[in-house]
């Protein structure tokens, strides 16, 4: 008779007390620190790569993060990417910012700051797809964070991008 009345309050705490351990687990942000880098994203991508150590050493290290969304009765991937490789002596020929905005629909360039370090942002809007990277230059690197995803799922990357900007850390 004891152990019924203790059972069924023994139960209901225990499931109170899985509830809030997925809850936790599904909000917050996880932090990415590897190297010289350290930056938070939302819970909700998951990193699906990592090339390299992101130290004075690596001439390329790059980490790539991913979420499903659904578009029209399908998953597609939104992408973020995470890149930095050491800059190059000598001459590299780009197209300018300039001719890849005017062959470009919905295209934009800004300059940002990304702490006390400027940037280059370009970004392209398309009726299925969208992109903006953003371009760092510290020291002898070059740091690029870029995100790729259908045009559907544009305000949820962008957030999580922003998110990755906000908390970056180069040392």
């Amino acid at each position: 008779m004891d152990k019924e009345r203790f059972l069924l309050p023994a139960i209901i705490i225990v499931v109170l007390l899985v509830i809030v351990v997925v809850a936790v687990s599904l909000t917050g942000n996880n932090t990415f620190q590897t190297g010289n880098v350290a930056f938070e994203y939302p819970n909700s991508w998951y990193q699906e790569q990592s090339i390299g150590s992101f130290n004075d050493q690596s001439l390329y290290s790059a980490a790539t993060f991913t979420r499903d969304f659904q578009s029209n009765n399908q998953t597609i991937k939104a992408y973020i990417v995470f890149q930095m490789q050491i800059t190059v002596q000598g001459v590299l020929q780009l197209p300018s910012t300039g001719s890849i905005v005017t062959n470009s629909t919905n295209s934009t360039v800004a300059t940002t700051n990304i702490g006390e370090i400027k940037a280059t942002q370009l970004g392209n809007l398309g009726p299925e797809t969208a992109q903006k990277i953003t371009i760092i230059q510290k020291d002898n690197f070059y740091y690029t964070i870029q995100y790729i995803c259908p045009s559907s799922a544009l305000n949820e990357t962008t957030e999580a991008y922003n998110m990755i900007l906000n908390s970056l850390q180069l040392a």
